[in-house]
């Protein structure tokens, strides 16, 4: 087809353009970027989530051995403090607040956080940016407690 039969509004079909077909563009930085894999910021939340759900299965374990029941987390805080003691929960734990903290110090940074011009505090998805709070054997057991106690 050539312009001078074409009428008004109609555009030409893919085949007689050279550009491919698409509805988004991704220019060589972004590639280049996507080449590195995910950020480091991205890696560590992971990590801090598989050993979170780590913990949280062994306090479950811990309820679940105590019968679940409303009257038996006596014996789930006697078993929670068992692991308080137990060495690779420890570590779990261990690891798990540092790795917070890490991500505490560098998220802002490594997200490149915009900044609200009037409050000046840094934006995370349109609100403040929350640091992650250290985590504990108790505060996981008291979030089973709840959910045990409903």
């Amino acid at each position: 087809m050539t312009d001078d039969k074409r009428r008004g509004d109609e555009r030409p079909h893919i085949e007689e353009t050279l550009a491919p077909q698409r509805n988004f563009f991704i220019s060589t930085a972004d590639r280049v970027r996507a080449a590195a894999g995910p950020h480091a910021y991205m890696r560590r939340k992971r990590h801090i989530e598989d050993l979170s759900a780590t913990l949280h299965k062994t306090v479950a374990a811990a309820i679940a051995r105590a019968g679940g029941e409303p009257d038996a987390l006596e014996a789930a805080r006697q078993a929670l403090l068992q692991l308080e003691a137990h060495a690779p929960t420890v570590k779990v734990l261990r690891e798990l607040n540092r790795l917070i903290a890490d991500h505490n110090r560098y998220y802002p940074i490594e997200a490149n956080l915009p900044l609200d011009p009037v409050t000046r505090l840094e934006l995370d998805h349109g609100r403040p940016y929350k640091p992650l709070a250290a985590v504990t054997l108790r505060d996981v057991f008291a979030h089973f407690a709840h959910v045990v106690a409903r």
